[in-house]
Order: structure tokens, then C-alpha cells, then sequence
């Protein structure tokens, strides 16, 4: 009946599965007909349902070009309602108000539960992956990885409010005298470090590849960070396997180029550099990949438990904010000391501060 009011209307490219879920043989007859149809639901809980399962059944049959659009109705409308209570103009511009698949499956997958935790927003990180998993064009599978993990970052990790610097216990305008070496350390502990350790672990994600397929998750999150991280990772998961030569031919490719030998011994690391044992840089690019990833989400709980601190002076808030910036202190002590860990001897020795 909606098909037939929407006919009556004016507005005839229109079919409905005659009251049965969308099926697998009818997304195929559509896309015969339209690169991009239309989707139409109900606004309440069911029609979201059913939605979804739309969007589940079409992600393993996507291929360039063909796709999907979901359009939401207002909230107790059907089509024929909709057409009676604002006319042809309103059905067409709820139409063209249609998401696309991807923005359909990020938004609902955002905000089907509550994301107050560490814990809720790795359930949304593993069921936005499980979608991915889904499809079967691998192309279209890494450009839909790529773009719900820069979005999931983006939510996930928010950029922490810039707030001025004042020193605590001395009055505005007296400054204690700094060491010569601080500016230095500052830098390290900061910016430094952190890009100093991500120029390896490219290096050490061409002279490992293999560990790709160990961290990429991890490296998914570092993917929007790093264009060299992207290729690599989006190369992984298109051919499955690669080899040193091949991953340094795909950033040769692209006009990337890896530090020279005399670079690569200042970087200093187990998996950088040529005489270390195996299985001990392999762990030293695992762990590098790792802190990596966890610093951002350290940051951002440190942020928010100073927030909470300032809002709420309870021991419980100090205690929270004191755990935290202990461990702030010690990851970055640990960043540090991989930036700048020694390089083991020919025979393969591990360095101290990796045995650690």
C-alpha cells in the first residue's frame, strides 16, 4: 500500500518486498536497476531492526559502485502517512536526506549501548571489525576498516582541551630556572619520542612483516596517524602474506623511503637493526606497537580524571587521577628508554632496557 500511495503521488521508482525481510536475490535484482537504492524504514525500534539486518545481509555482496542508502521516516509515519501530512515535497526531502551504508552502520553501532567505559568502547571497536569481516571485496573491506577506525579514534580519543600553563606554588610571572637539558627532555617526552618510535616500528613492520597480521588491530588505530601505517596494513589485508622486499616496494611505490642504514642505527631498537635474535625483535616491535597505541588512551583517562578531580574532591577522584599519572610517569619513562635503547652487540644479545 505505500508502494501504491507513493505511485499515486507522482513518485513511481518504487518496490517493496510484499511484508518479508529484504533478501540476498533482491539486492542483486535492485542493483540491476540502480547502483544505489534507496532503503526506507519505519522510525521505531523494529523498523531499525530491520534496517540493520538489511545492512548485514548487503555488506558481504558489496562491489565498486553498488551500495546502499537508508532513509529513517519520522517516528509513527509510513510512507502514505508521511505523503497525506506534508506532501510530495516532504517525502522528497526526507529522501535526500538518506545516509549512506557506512554512516548507517557507524551510527547505529555508536549508539546501541551506552560507551561510559574503557570496556564499552572496545565492545564498539569489536563490533564495527566484525562488520568489516563481512565483506567480501577486499578494496572495499580496507577503505570501510580504514574509515570506522578513524572514526572510532576520533570518538574514542578526543583531542584534550588545551589549557594554559601556570606554576603551582609560586606567583604569576617568577619562573625556577631550567637546566640547560630540559627543553630537551620535554621535546622527547612529548612529540619526540612518540614520532621517533613510529619512524621504527615502519621500519620494523618492513623487516618483520609477518607481525602484521599479530597487531593489526593495534596498528588500525595508528593507521589515521600514519599514512605509511595505512599502506602496510591496507596491504596486508588485501593480499594476506608479504614479504620484506614486497612491503618496502609498496612505500617505494607511493614515494616513501625508509631511512638509510647510518639512519637506522641512530633509531637504535631491536627490530631496527641488523644482529639481534628473532623472536626478541619481533617482542621489542610488538611492545613498540603497543605503547603506541596506549598513549592516547592514557592521555585521555588522565584528562578525564582531572576533570573529575577538579569537579568532585573526593578521595576516590584523587586516588583515581594519582593511579593514572603514576602510570602516565612510568609509560612515559618507558617511551623514553625504548626512543633511545641501546643497540645490542652482533651476537644477538638482547639490550638491557628490552630484557627488562
Amino acid at each position: 500500500m505505500d508502494v501504491i500511495a507513493l505511485a499515486a503521488a507522482g513518485i513511481h521508482e518504487c518496490v517493496a518486498p510484499m511484508g518479508t525481510a529484504l533478501t540476498e536475490r533482491q539486492l542483486e535484482l535492485l542493483w540491476r536497476m540502480v547502483e544505489t537504492p534507496i532503503l526506507c524504514f519505519d522510525g521505531d525500534a523494529a523498523g531499525q531492526r530491520a534496517a540493520m539486518r538489511a545492512v548485514s545481509r548487503a555488506l558481504p555482496l558489496l562491489r565498486p559502485a553498488h551500495s546502499l542508502r537508508i532513509v529513517r521516516l519520522p517516528t509513527g509515519l509510513d510512507p502514505d502517512d508521511l505523503i497525506k501530512r506534508d506532501g510530495v515535497k516532504g517525502m522528497e526531502q526526507v529522501l535526500g536526506q538518506a545516509r549512506s551504508l557506512l554512516d548507517t552502520l557507524w551510527l547505529h553501532e555508536r549508539d546501541a549501548v551506552p560507551l561510559a567505559s574503557p570496556e564499552d568502547k572496545a565492545g564498539l571497536k569489536a563490533r564495527l571489525l566484525h562488520h568489516v569481516e563481512a565483506i567480501g571485496d577486499a578494496d572495499i573491506k580496507a577503505l570501510y576498516r580504514r574509515e570506522l577506525m578513524e572514526r572510532f579514534s576520533a570518538f574514542a580519543f578526543p583531542p584534550r582541551e588545551e589549557r594554559p600553563w601556570r606554576p603551582a606554588g609560586r606567583p604569576q610571572g617568577q619562573r625556577r630556572a631550567e637546566p640547560p637539558a630540559s627543553p630537551r627532555l620535554r621535546r622527547v617526552a612529548t612529540g619526540g619520542a612518540r614520532q621517533a618510535l613510529i619512524d621504527a616500528v615502519v621500519i620494523g613492520l618492513v623487516r618483520w612483516p609477518g607481525e602484521i597480521g599479530q597487531v593489526s588491530e593495534a596498528l588500525g588505530a595508528l593507521a589515521a596517524e600514519d599514512s605509511r601505517i595505512d599502506l602496510l596494513l591496507e596491504a596486508f589485508e588485501r593480499h594476506g602474506e608479504l614479504e620484506s622486499a614486497g612491503a618496502a616496494s609498496i612505500l617505494a611505490d607511493k614515494g616513501i623511503s625508509l631511512p638509510s642504514s647510518d639512519d637506522q642505527m641512530r633509531l637504535r631498537l631491536p627490530f631496527v637493526i641488523d644482529g639481534h635474535e628473532a623472536d626478541g625483535a619481533r617482542r621489542a616491535l610488538r611492545e613498540a606497537v603497543a605503547l603506541l597505541v596506549e598513549q592516547p588512551a592514557l592521555e585521555t583517562a588522565l584528562a578525564a580524571a582531572m576533570k573529575r578531580y577538579e569537579q568532585d574532591l573526593t578521595d576516590e577522584a584523587r586516588l583515581e587521577h594519582e593511579r593514572l599519572r603514576k602510570r602516565k610517569l612510568e609509560f612515559d619513562a618507558r617511551l623514553r628508554q625504548m626512543a633511545s635503547a641501546r643497540a645490542a652487540d652482533p651476537s644477538g644479545k638482547a639490550p638491557k632496557t628490552m630484557a627488562e
